[in-house]
């Protein structure tokens, strides 16, 4: 298994393959521009950012799109392929793309990319 979110698991198995997964942690300093130049200045540690793609050979891939999709409303418990939890996580944003079409116009390749942004919420 690659990575779950709430209840989709990515994995070979499931034919769900993560191809990329790219982390973004932001430092607590910002810059902030004055007239002679700029400072350093510590604003508080930004919320992370996942980026991840995949690539799915198979016909019917669309309902493994459509259930990720079903997910963006709520926040969603993340684990990573080791067993990590990282969290609650929201999906800001998913791009679907089809390709190599069949006769019944199914894609046999289906392209998928998305990211996650960190939830805090303090309650």
């Amino acid at each position: 298994m690659h990575m779950i979110i709430g209840e989709f698991v990515f994995s070979v198995e499931k034919k769900t393959p993560l191809s990329k997964f790219n982390r973004v942690s932001a430092g607590v300093y910002s810059e902030t521009p004055l007239l002679n130049g700029a400072r350093s200045e510590r604003t508080g540690r930004a919320l992370e950012k996942i980026d991840l793609s995949a690539k799915w050979i198979q016909s019917g891939a669309a309902v493994s799109v459509d259930k990720l999709r079903a997910l963006m409303p709520e926040p969603q418990q993340v684990s990573d392929g080791e067993g990590r939890n990282l969290g609650k996580w929201t999906i800001q944003a998913l791009t679907e793309g089809r390709s190599e079409m069949i006769h019944n116009g199914h894609a046999m390749v289906t392209d998928v990319s998305f990211q996650l942004m960190e939830y805090r919420n303090e309650d």
